[in-house]
């Protein structure tokens, strides 16, 4: 054998690399081209395109539905994988037949994009926008580029598809479920795009958390088949690439083989999919066709050396979580593409789709419930603004008008330091109503709009980014309103959805109903929100529950002054309650008196202050599209000052338009506010006796029947119905429960109206309203329609309790108890510097005022008070004396028992004096007579005929008396 030369041998190895250049350039195309190698027209690109497409970003385009204001729910993307594009990749064409005649490629039947086909995908996913995603995936970038990372691609598609078109029937269009179907190495992409995205810091995080599910067709999670000829494949292709003057993608070394960051990325995604609050549903098709490499380059090579397999295998298109991965019958090149909707495959990847979809549909509980807490509590009857009339309010026509309290917190510290000095609450200010009523028009430097109550504000030298929020405003001025507008721009409208995920309304006076110890937010979550879902509502309650301590909802805490005694460090909700009120993001409505525990802090603190001026007008015009109307009701409001006022709270100008509405003139006398309030009633009782179907002469009564009738005729028609919200109000307020479940009502009505049926009576006062219309009438709860309507008749109870004769003692509770409450002098004595009582006094001052009795009441509280004074001095005067002796006889048993213990206090007292003394040993009230026997008892020395009388007492009829009685004999 002739040896070969050294020349002959680098001959011969020249020859084979090249033709190992050559072969591995051709493979490598094949490999990444196999649109072209598949397709009728394969794409052909000049190089100035070539550069267009290496550089151009992530487009979306909408291929179904067609018509952009078509109603849908979710958002399917498709990602196609490396060097293709869109529609090519998702469309079947028919291969040639030599010899057949070409049919034109617009021809449905040789031509099928199965993600537009109306027949196909679009058929199968219902009330679905569908997307192809086009991604800067080329083979060959040039090479005057920095070459992209893997994480580069990611952000590009995450931007891409953070900017598609928003959906026309969906405000918060970012937040709409996102479904992906991934071919080859697009899903690698998306994967990485998907785990950078589940970061607490990104910016699109929420496209993550809104990514429901995934269909990944062949995707490489653990390398290609390319790994076995990637040794002589790799040279070739750069060689051709260079040739070009080009380079590979790096999102090749993706395809060689299961590297540790591949592995990685995975481990990191499953993780992902398995959140809790966002989990991520995904499934995986593999391909059972083969593909050989080397026969690409050399046909003849025989069936040993050809290496057929799957370029993906079912190991590497397959995750861990997927427990059943299904097979697609076709190559590599196919499993994007399907020919028609009865072909097998393609019924695979439809049904699961569809079947992954309704999943999504259905939600994951955080998305349950979000979705529950927006469809179904936030309802449009729950945030409505019902009129006295029963007529709704649009929530456009009610303004919200905020101002910044600066001024007016050093108010309240003097008042609460000044309170803390009197051992007393700070109480309204009694000089001006419009001033306690907060009337008066902000300086415009002071308003604030309510979009912007959460934009960055200067505080000092220093930004503040308000996220805690304190809203004051007194009754009737709106706070209730504003926690609805917020609720409704949010959940309707998509404002502030950048700073938070939901906002969570809670009226605080539902905290105090009764509940078991230890109550938790997810005892709150379940009683607020889910006490109606039909299924497993602890499910929803712990998902939110997680989802809260991300820091993205916000907490609308109505009402801190009809729940501030839940402060009391004693109480079981005190804790609680902080906790609420110390959460990150906040806004908590009180009236002005209510002080927040020391340890919690707001960043800024707002004022509701009424409709301004203008908007009274507009609000008229709305109301009475009669001009005339309209202007007589601004004559009435010009000739009575007070008015002015009182109407720039949203519920009095409510009220003086149903009243003037219903027949109400200029010629009513309303110079206070409760003659305001009396008027309203009279309105309201001409509104629902009718409904209530009371008779009259043994005939229904028609509201025709009573339109002039005298007050005194309609609370003689509505007796019993007064009765009972006289007794609920008062009570309630007494035992500070503003919101009355079924037990309370029932009570009150077997208490104060025994013949009426609640379940009948409730539905048709229109005093009252219903916590939750969409509850069952045995469930539902119900308060006032506002607190100042329950303060109103609680005052109407207790002058009807003073003016009986004898007055009648108060009762307390509504259930049936032997305890004689305190009568209605005392009660006032105890609570008169009570804040959560101001309202109260004034309606009853108001009410006394009506029919002159107002001094006679007052003056002798104030004579009562000037003896107990009297009664500390241990020197008096015998002209005092005689002054003091001269109220024995006083027609209020209050100011005759005051005075009985202003002389016991003496020392010395003239037997004139204590013959008068013991003249009310037979005095008619049994405090009197008992007082008598104790003043007496402390005399050292007593005629027969005194201690006679004191004596007789002993067979009182009232055993505090015959034990005072027993009392006073000890020792003697």
């Amino acid at each position: 054998m002739i040896p070969a030369s050294p020349s002959q041998d680098v001959f011969l190895a020249g020859w084979t690399f090249a033709v190992c250049l050559l072969a591995g350039a051709i493979v490598a195309c094949l490999w990444f081209c196999p649109t072209a190698a598949h397709s009728e027209h394969a794409p052909s690109f000049p190089a100035s395109e070539g550069w267009t497409r290496a550089t151009r970003g992530v487009r979306l385009t909408q291929v179904n539905p067609d018509k952009t204001d078509t109603a849908t729910d979710i958002d399917i993307i498709a990602v196609h994988g490396l060097d293709t594009r869109s529609p090519d990749t998702w469309t079947w064409r028919r291969p040639k037949t030599p010899g057949a005649r070409l049919k034109r490629a617009e021809n449905t039947e040789d031509c099928v994009n199965w993600l537009q086909d109306q027949r196909m995908l679009p058929a199968a996913v219902g009330r679905a926008r569908i997307f192809t995603c086009d991604w800067p995936a080329d083979l060959l970038q040039p090479s005057a580029l920095v070459q992209k990372r893997i994480d580069e691609y990611a952000l590009l598609l995450l931007d891409g598809i953070q900017r598609r078109p928003p959906a026309t029937n969906d405000a918060r269009g970012e937040d709409r479920p996102l479904f992906f179907v991934a071919s080859c190495l697009g899903g690698i992409v998306l994967v990485k795009a998907l785990v950078d995205a589940d970061n607490e810091n990104s910016t699109y995080r929420r496209l993550r958390r809104a990514t429901r599910g995934i269909v990944f067709l062949a995707t490489p999670f653990r390398g290609t088949s390319f790994q076995d000829v990637a040794a002589w494949a790799e040279p070739g292709l750069k060689a051709w690439a260079g040739v070009r003057g080009r380079r590979p993608s790096r999102l090749l070394d993706s395809v060689k083989g299961s590297a540790l960051d591949l592995e990685v990325l995975v481990r990191r995604f499953t993780h992902l999919c398995r959140d809790e609050d966002y989990p991520c549903d995904v499934f995986t098709f593999y391909e059972l066709g083969i593909t050989s490499l080397p026969s690409k380059v050399f046909p003849w090579l025989p069936a040993r050396l050809r290496r057929e397999k799957p370029l993906v295998d079912s190991s590497s298109a397959s995750l861990d979580i997927v427990r059943d991965p299904l097979p697609l019958d076709r190559p590599h090149v196919l499993t994007n593409k399907f020919e028609h909707s009865k072909c097998p495959d393609y019924e695979k990847v439809a049904g699961k789709i569809k079947e992954m979809l309704h999943r999504i549909r259905e939600g994951s509980p955080l998305k349950q419930a979000d979705a529950w807490i927006r469809d179904k509590h936030y309802t449009p009857d729950r945030l409505a603004i019902e009129r006295l009339s029963g007529d709704l309010l649009p929530i456009d026509r009610c303004y919200i008008n905020l101002a910044i309290v600066e001024q007016h917190r050093e108010t309240t510290h003097r008042l609460e330091k000044d309170s803390e000095e009197e051992d007393v609450a700070p109480k309204s200010s009694p000089f001006s109503l419009q001033a306690r009523l907060r009337a008066e028009t902000p300086d415009r430097t002071a308003q604030v709009e309510l979009p912007a109550i959460f934009n960055p504000r200067r505080r000092g030298n220093t930004e503040v980014n308000p996220r805690r929020i304190l809203i004051r405003g007194r009754a009737g001025v709106g706070k209730t309103t504003l926690c609805k507008r917020i609720v409704h721009d949010f959940t309707r409208h998509g404002a502030w959805a950048s700073l938070f995920d939901r906002v969570l309304w809670v009226p605080l006076r539902r905290l105090k109903r009764p509940s078991a110890t230890g109550y938790k937010l997810k005892n709150l979550l379940s009683h607020e929100y889910f006490w109606n879902w039909p299924g497993n509502s602890g499910r929803l309650a712990d998902a939110l529950v997680r989802a809260i301590q991300d820091g993205r909802t916000l907490f609308i805490l109505d009402g801190l002054d009809e729940a501030s005694d839940l402060l009391d460090p004693d109480h079981r909700m005190s804790d609680f309650l902080k906790w609420l009120l110390d959460q990150r993001n906040v806004v908590i409505t009180s009236r002005p008196y209510t002080k927040l525990p020391t340890t919690i802090t707001v960043d800024l603190e707002l004022e509701t202050t009424g409709f301004y001026p203008n908007q009274v007008n507009e609000y008229l015009r709305y109301t009475f599209p009669d001009s005339q109307k309209t202007s007589k009701i601004r004559s009435f409001l010009q000739d009575h000052q007070l008015m002015q006022g009182l109407v720039r709270i949203p519920v009095q100008l409510d009220a003086l338009c149903f009243t003037w509405n219903e027949g109400f003139d200029s010629a009513t006398n309303l110079d206070t506010m409760t003659a305001v309030y009396r008027a309203i009633e009279l309105r309201l009782w001409k509104k629902d006796v009718p409904q209530l179907e009371k008779e009259n002469n043994a005939k229904s009564v028609t509201r025709l029947d009573i339109e002039s009738a005298s007050r005194f005729k309609m609370e003689a028609l509505a007796e019993h119905e007064i009765s009972f919200l006289e007794g609920l109000s008062f009570t309630g307020l007494h035992n500070d429960v503003v919101e009355f479940d079924r037990g309370f009502l029932s009570e009150a009505f077997d208490r104060f109206a025994p013949c009426l049926l609640p379940d009948t009576t409730l539905p048709r006062l229109s005093f009252l309203r219903t916590s939750d219309p969409s509850s069952e009438i045995g469930n539902q709860s119900c308060h006032f329609l506002h607190l100042s309507y329950q303060e109103y008749f609680a005052a109407r109870y207790f002058v009807r309790q003073w003016k009986a004769s004898p007055p009648k003692n108060l009762v307390l509770a509504s259930q049936n108890t032997q305890d004689a409450g305190p009568m209605p002098v005392e009660y006032l004595r105890k609570h008169k510097y009570t804040a959560r009582y101001d309202i109260l006094w004034r309606f009853v001052t108001g009410l006394l005022d009506a029919e002159g009795k107002a001094k006679e009441f007052f003056d002798k509280e104030l004579i009562r008070s000037i003896l107990t004074i009297l009664g500390r001095h241990s020197i008096l005067s015998d002209e005092v004396l005689t002054q003091v002796a001269a109220r024995l006889d006083d027609s209020d048993w209050h100011v005759r028992g005051a005075a009985v213990e202003a002389l016991a206090a003496r020392d010395q007292l003239s037997d004139e004096v204590l013959t008068q003394v013991a003249a009310r040993l037979d005095d008619s009230n049994v405090y009197v007579r008992g007082a008598a026997v104790e003043a007496l008892a402390a005399r050292g020395q007593l005629s027969d005929e005194v201690l006679t009388q004191v004596a007789a007492r002993l067979d009182d009829s009232e055993w505090l008396v015959q034990q005072a009685t027993v009392k006073a004999f000890r020792g003697r």
